[in-house]
């Protein structure tokens, strides 16, 4: 069986348990849902700017899910509060330049509820006007709210610890902040009756996805002077599922170390635990992901890298997911929300001293790495944690493409010849496998009918079989060749890193090609038909996509266009009707992919066809057997296996001088 046969049967296998993995990971998306907008403008309009938090802070009991038609339409309003409640959309930014997004401002527990990111769109083909509805910016967090108990979590906030409970008055996540601005910052405050005053600073950082986050604490009551107490601040929450494939599970939860690796945790969608601690130590920063947007906190003064020492993960109860689904589906499946938090240790200055401050950076915005790595190098660890196992390979494939894309302004050509140049690059090395191949295959013939009768003659002698084809083979030198999987090998890692590549780089978002292929990203998407199937795994079919068809028909007519096995290689021939249905099977599980991909496939199918048949006509392969050559490993090896007989006639002579002795007495 040669390369040819080899690689889809050894890509089909490993795809195959790549699907069953991820296939048993992945989260249902929400029904009737546009995958990249948010149900946040209509819960916004619905409920009352701040509601109370009944769950008392980071390390409150578990909850327990109950059913959302008897949790209430709308948030309570809040607890006992120091200041008015206000909420107000404030630009940042400018049009044209990084960083341009939307902020909904809420005096609520001090914090954003809502980015809307003013560069990116959650649909394609939006005219100007269109642009400029909010409706139609990519959310980047929004509110989480939660039926039971009834709150409301937004990012930013601060949340009191175990040691912070008996100190505060009232809640600072369940209260309104006076607020005020100044200059380009917003400025809230928090006076609690117990002489406690904490402030929180947050302003954007002009032409920069980021923001500047200042927390600082004074006391004006001796009795609570020099004390250090926990605080948990919240770095985002309400990250939206954006991605429509079943092969990225997502928010995610992350938080690093310095100089250390990450803790990259997707929701539990199998249970309902409410907190765990994601990292313990000096962060490097924490916060929420999800396909191609994030929004993570980042320690920048000194005193916030001392006192910012572990980050929690909560999984929140998604309410509004789970408002039209049936009791046994949402309590399995409710947690689908989740927070991260940093636990911040504040210590109190004495009377009248200066305030202690925490400083913070926040990035929120595309995961882009021209954008998401220019504040912060560590942040690459996220992009590797996306890319997976082949994260090298894919690297060096977006790198590529990226110079292809630069050249033809077209990430789908960009995407063919990258196709072509690894196949052109790999075709040497293939034509030297097929030509060994091939005249493996042509002395095997030959040798065929001295197989056949020493089959015949030690048809109940297993061993002496063994033997006897043994000896053929060394005295005929049929040896297969040690590298005819090679070609294999590589491109399977070409294959998982592309995979990789086109399932989460942002280069690709919103990428068209040419006709009706709109984004490289997403299924291309010919025509609706929105068919129920009535098919298990298959269900409704939403939308007729071409290429992964196109794909198939490729696949199958590579297959009918190579080389027969010969009549005598039964093995052969029954592997080359089973990888007829491959190409079935593997369109099945690409059906929604990526476009990209699919070019990818189809790509590298149409010049497999062209090689067998046009290349080899021209260019035919020499399957003539070659001058035996004996090298020292395989003089050696005939030399141990005449020491092995030599051993063993004389083993049998030895035994037949003690039979006669027997015999004569």
């Amino acid at each position: 069986m040669g390369p040819e046969k080899r690689l889809p049967l050894a890509l089909f296998l490993c795809f195959l348990v790549l699907m069953v993995v991820q296939l048993r990971n992945a989260p249902e998306p929400p029904a009737g849902q546009d995958t990249e907008s948010s149900k946040t403008e209509t819960i916004l309009e619905d409920m009352t700017p701040g509601a109370p938090d009944d769950s008392s802070g980071p390390l409150a009991a578990d909850l327990t899910p109950t059913d959302p038609a008897a949790a209430p339409a709308t948030a309570p309003k809040a607890a006992e509060s120091t200041a008015p409640a206000w909420a107000e959309w404030i630009e940042v930014g400018a049009d044209g330049e990084i960083g341009h997004m939307w902020v909904l401002f809420d005096s609520y527990g001090g914090s954003i509820a809502e980015i809307r990111h003013a560069d990116h769109f959650v649909r394609q083909g939006l005219t100007d006007e269109e642009k400029l509805d909010r409706a139609n910016m990519v959310p980047i967090v929004a509110p989480a709210i939660e039926a039971a108990p009834p709150r409301t979590l937004q990012s930013l906030m601060l949340r009191p610890g175990v040691t912070a409970k008996s100190i505060f008055q009232l809640d600072p996540s369940r209260v309104h902040w006076s607020h005020e601005r100044v200059g380009q910052a917003i400025v809230f405050t928090h006076e609690d009756p117990s002489g406690i005053i904490l402030q929180k600073r947050i302003e954007h950082v002009p032409g920069q996805n980021h923001f500047t986050v200042d927390l600082s604490v004074r006391v004006t009551s001796a009795e609570h002077a020099n004390k250090r107490v926990d605080m948990g601040f919240v770095a985002s929450v309400g990250m939206p599922q954006i991605g429509e494939d079943n092969f990225y599970v997502e928010p995610k939860a992350v938080a690093a170390l310095v100089d250390k690796d990450i803790k990259d945790v997707a929701p539990d969608l199998d249970g309902i635990p409410r907190t765990e601690s994601l990292r313990q130590g000096r962060l490097a920063f924490f916060g929420t992901h999800n396909k191609y947007f994030a929004m993570l906190a980042r320690p920048v003064s000194d005193s916030a890298k001392e006192a910012t020492r572990e980050a929690n993960l909560e999984r929140i109860f998604d309410s509004a997911w789970a408002a039209d689904k049936t009791p046994d589906v949402y309590v399995k499946e409710g947690f689908r929300n989740v927070l991260v938090e940093g636990l911040v240790t504040l210590t109190f200055p004495p009377v009248d001293a200066p305030a202690m401050t925490y400083g913070y950076t926040v990035y929120a915005g595309p995961k882009d790495p021209e954008q998401f790595t220019e504040g912060d190098k560590a942040f690459n660890k996220i992009i590797d944690e996306d890319l997976g196992f082949f994260d090298g390979i894919a690297k060096l494939i977006l790198g590529f493409m990226r110079f292809l894309h630069g050249i033809f302004g077209n990430w789908g050509w960009a995407i063919i010849f990258l196709t072509l140049t690894v196949r052109l690059m790999l075709f040497p090395l293939n034509r030297r496998m097929q030509t060994s191949m091939a005249r493996h295959a042509s002395k095997m013939k030959r040798v065929q009918p001295k197989i056949d009768a020493i089959k015949k003659k030690y048809a109940d002698k297993p061993q002496q079989l063994r033997q006897e084809q043994a000896k053929i083979f060394q005295e005929e030198g049929v040896m297969p060749p040690l590298g005819g999987c090679l070609p294999m090998f590589l491109q399977i890692p070409i294959f998982f890193g592309l995979f990789s590549a086109l399932r989460v780089s942002f280069d690709l978002r919103h990428q068209p090609f040419m006709g009706w292929i709109k984004d490289l990203s997403k299924p291309d998407r010919l025509a609706h038909i929105d068919l129920n199937t009535h098919l298990p795994f298959i269900g409704t079919i939403e939308w007729f996509n071409l290429l992964p068809i196109l794909m198939v028909i490729l696949w199958v007519a590579q297959q009918r266009v190579m080389p027969k096995p010969t009549a005598q290689d039964e093995q052969a021939k029954q592997m080359q009707k089973i990888m007829m249905w491959m190409p079935i099977m593997f369109g099945f599980f690409l059906y929604n992919y990526a476009a990209g991909l699919s070019l990818y496939m189809i790509t590298t199918s149409a010049f497999g066809i062209l090689e067998s048949t046009v290349i080899r006509k021209i260019w035919p392969i020499d399957d003539t057997e070659q001058p035996k050559k004996k090298g020292k490993f395989m003089q050696r090896l005939e030399e141990l296996q005449r020491q092995a007989e030599a051993q063993q006639r004389q083993k049998e002579k030895g035994k037949g001088k003690g039979g006669g002795g027997g015999k004569r007495k």
